[in-house]
């Protein structure tokens, strides 16, 4: 009885010193004594008025807000904007046939439509709850990305040498092209659900348009995304992410800042993704395309082939108001120990590219936009990853006649790495 009693006693001391610095059953927290008054307003920020709410099967509660009291029209740029059309603008390639490979894969889908439907005249946003608060490393920037020092790199790569600006604290493996107008990209992102070591990390399959100085970038970026910060679990989401200034203060994820404005009531950005891959089975995909549009000043989003989203406004930008200068298709791992010591966290499927289908992660049919408004393969892009020890890519056809698949990925801390 006494042995018991002292391991309860001790038991209560270790949840008491956990508390004080924010660390609950293994999650890093902001501490909430004290906190709840901000908290409050935060979240009365965050969350827009709804007309309807539905409880989803995966946890998250989706709010059908009315489409013209979305986030994105508290901008100052958007005082009075007139939600503007899709434009049926020839893209030449954006309806190209479903790789082969993909045909006995599965599609995707999100969970909270299981349990019902937004109606017309809103769009589905996905509730921010005090716990997602108190779970995110900063109050003051969440759903933004950690501010930090990106670093200009050299790769020589046959032959040629050019400079990368790297995220601190970040490690990418991507498919990458640069020194030219684009317009547009696109591509099937093969998805998966990766260890997350902690819950200040997150890692990503995804696209990237930018342009503009390494340390001043504009970026648009569209994927699948697991992120215990900002949504509170280790679950696969969808997301869209955009920042005008490299994220010092300008940008988010989703709909978490005003900036992107969405169309469609069907899709919600930060929502669950199923089914997942698995290992020598089926694969799941999901289509993704960001392309300009030069006479509505706007880069639109759309999601397996014909699913519009939505768009941001090019006046947001300060360099991608016209074109963007760089495109890259990879997958990302955030850490802030991935320099001091590495991570455990996985990127795509956690295996190595050359482990190839349905063990690693892919990218299929990327393609590029020029100003010709024609989609084409990316002929003279660059395979590039830094820490190719704990994660890497190859570009890999395989079979006879097939376009190569881009495969990435890696399990990051390991017996080499780092």
């Amino acid at each position: 009885m006494v042995m018991e009693l002292g391991k309860m006693v001790v038991l209560l001391a270790l949840l008491c010193i956990a508390s004080r610095i924010g660390v609950v059953n293994g999650k890093r927290s902001i501490p909430s004594q004290g906190k709840e008054p901000e908290v409050e307003k935060k979240l009365k920020s965050l969350n827009k008025p709804f007309i309807k709410s539905i409880k989803s099967g995966d946890g998250d509660i989706i709010d059908c807000v009315d489409i013209k009291k979305q986030p994105a029209f508290d901008h100052p740029l958007m005082k009075n904007h007139v939600i503007k059309k899709f434009p049926r603008i020839p893209r030449t390639g954006a309806t190209s046939p479903v790789p082969p490979r993909l045909n006995s894969s599965m599609p995707f889908s999100q969970v909270w439509r299981r349990s019902g439907s937004c109606p017309a005249g809103t769009i589905p946003i996905r509730r921010v709850l005090k716990y997602h608060l108190l779970n995110a490393s900063s109050l003051a920037r969440y759903g933004m990305k950690n501010s930090g020092m990106v670093m200009k790199r050299g790769f020589r790569i046959h032959g040629h040498t050019f400079a990368l600006g790297l995220e601190n604290n970040h490690s990418v493996v991507v498919l990458h092209i640069g020194g030219s107008n684009f317009l547009g990209a696109k591509a099937y992102i093969n998805v998966w659900n990766p260890p997350v070591e902690a819950d200040d990390e997150y890692t990503t399959g995804q696209i990237w348009l930018k342009n503009g100085p390494v340390d001043n970038s504009d970026t648009i970026e569209v994927g699948w995304m697991v992120n215990p910060s900002v949504y509170g679990d280790r679950q696969t989401r969808l997301f869209i992410y955009w920042t005008a200034d490299s994220g010092k203060s300008t940008g988010c994820f989703d709909l978490l800042c005003s900036g992107f404005i969405q169309m469609n009531r069907d899709v919600v950005l930060g929502g669950t993704i199923t089914p997942m891959s698995s290992f020598h089975g089926l694969q799941s995909y999901i289509s993704l395309e960001v392309f300009k549009d030069p006479k509505q000043d706007a880069w639109w989003l759309i999601f397996n082939t014909n699913i519009v989203i939505g768009y941001w406004p090019s006046k947001i930008f300060n360099h991608m108001q016209n074109t963007a200068g760089t495109l890259q298709w990879g997958g990302d791992v955030y850490s802030p120990r991935m320099h001091t010591g590495g991570t455990a966290t996985g990127m795509g499927s956690s295996h190595f590219a050359f482990e190839h289908w349905s063990m690693a992660s892919f990218i299929a049919q990327p393609r590029m936009m020029t100003t010709s408004m024609a989609y084409e393969y990316p002929k003279s892009s660059t395979v590039v990853a830094p820490e190719m020890k704990c994660y890497a890519g190859e570009i890999y056809s395989e079979g006879s006649g097939e376009e190569p698949l881009f495969y990435f990925g890696g399990p990051g801390l390991n017996m080499f790495c780092p």
